[in-house]
């Protein structure tokens, strides 16, 4: 794990991309020399104490050159909401980076990358780092109608060839963007690793598509957080572990915030 700053940074811009949903800058040159993709930060959304508990945001981009870092964030309730007021010059009071990010192997040649809603907020610097390795990179994103499509012309900017699906059919695949990654699939474009981030369904989906067609898959895990750093253990999650003894499967349940959020797909558990 990277070590973990609490400091403060400053605001540099701020713009709502689509309804409700932010693209903030931050000023952040201790925290992007360290921060890979699929870590996140731990906000503290206001200036005094209310809301108590901070936000966990993923980081977005890292632009360790200018010591800026990227968040996406969407309003869910009045912590977001508070953030989302914040204005351009003020500083805020944020911990991290924090928990493991994407493991992206050597000797993988393709990678997909998929999101679905504000899921897709920890991938552009998981593209931006696949490209600069050289891989060949498809992204897919998915999304309720036209006005909530995130991200479509940031990863297209990096090159890379990206596929949308709306449920309601409003714009490009009328579906699941995970009907797109098997038709990847039928038509012979087998990725060495898929990564993916959204709801919890979709993760499955994703997950179980991957490991029928024999492809490793990473997903990164959304859910509510308290201390952010492992100690209260409120955003545990069910994973596998394998027990030779009684050659069964059983399971431990692992912090998100710490452990991951990035797991193994083949490793979770997906309560439904």
């Amino acid at each position: 794990m990277s070590f973990i700053y609490n400091i403060k940074v400053k605001i540099l811009t701020k713009e709502e991309v689509v309804p409700n949903i932010f693209l903030v800058k931050l000023l952040a040159p201790s925290v992007t020399q360290e921060a890979l993709p699929g870590q996140f930060i731990h906000i503290k959304c206001s200036t005094d104490h209310y809301p108590l508990l901070r936000r966990p945001l993923s980081i977005h981009r890292i632009d360790k050159e200018k010591g800026e870092i990227f968040i996406l964030f969407q309003i869910m309730g009045e912590g977001t909401k508070l953030l989302a007021d914040r204005t351009i010059g003020d500083d805020l009071d944020i911990m991290g980076p924090i928990g493991n990010g994407f493991n992206i192997y050597p000797e993988s040649r393709k990678i997909m990358i998929i999101g679905g809603g504000i899921g897709v907020a920890p991938l552009l610097a998981l593209c931006e780092e696949s490209v600069r390795q050289g891989k060949e990179v498809r992204v897919l994103i998915g999304a309720l109608r036209k006005e909530l499509v995130i991200g479509e012309e940031s990863f297209k900017i990096l090159g890379v060839k990206v596929a949308v699906a709306t449920d309601d059919g409003s714009y490009k695949h009328k579906g699941l963007v995970a009907d797109l990654l098997e038709g990847n699939i039928r038509e012979g474009w087998l990725a060495d690793q898929v990564f993916a981030c959204g709801p919890k369904l979709m993760l499955k989906k994703i997950v179980g598509i991957s490991l029928n067609a024999h492809i490793n898959c990473q997903v990164s895990l959304e859910e509510r957080m308290a201390c952010g750093i492992g100690a209260c253990l409120g955003c545990v999650c069910k994973i596998k572990i394998k027990d030779k003894k009684e050659d069964k499967v059983k399971y431990e349940f692992k912090r998100i915030c710490v452990d991951g959020p990035v797991f193994e797909g083949s490793e979770v558990i997906w309560d439904d």
